[in-house]
């Protein structure tokens, strides 16, 4: 799994070096195979173990981070806030009993178009096109 370490840093305030964070995320048993840079970010390239799905993510490592430092996550900002009309969207839970909840959400005007930098910066972190 690439992990940022300026997307980290987005998540938790840890200002220790990133060998520093690499060391500490290796004691909690998420194995820091190789660090690189890569343009002006650092990469960790870590191994998550099976039994640690929670930290198949940028906010799961962010967790792991803030915790060894006694630190606190910074939230994510919430989307903007906007009421769409119950009819906008239906769902039916056809077996209750196999599913507890349920949420849906409304998209209304997305342009399809070419990524803002930030974007692709973050996905070439992570080794994505």
């Amino acid at each position: 799994m690439l992990i940022s370490l300026r997307w980290l840093r987005e998540l938790v305030p840890a200002d220790a070096e990133a060998a520093e964070i690499g060391r500490r995320l290796t004691a909690r048993g998420l194995t820091v195979d190789a660090v690189t840079v890569e343009d002006d970010d650092t990469v960790f390239d870590i191994d998550v173990p099976a039994n640690r799905p929670d930290a198949l993510g940028h906010l799961g490592v962010a967790r792991e981070v803030a915790a060894s430092f006694g630190l606190t996550l910074t939230p994510r900002p919430e989307g903007p806030a906007a009421e769409a009309p119950a009819s906008a969207v239906a769902v039916t839970i056809s077996a209750s009993d196999l599913c507890g909840r349920y949420t849906a959400r409304v998209v209304r005007g997305v342009t399809v178009g070419p990524s803002p930098a930030w974007v692709v910066s973050r996905l070439a972190a992570g080794g994505l096109r």
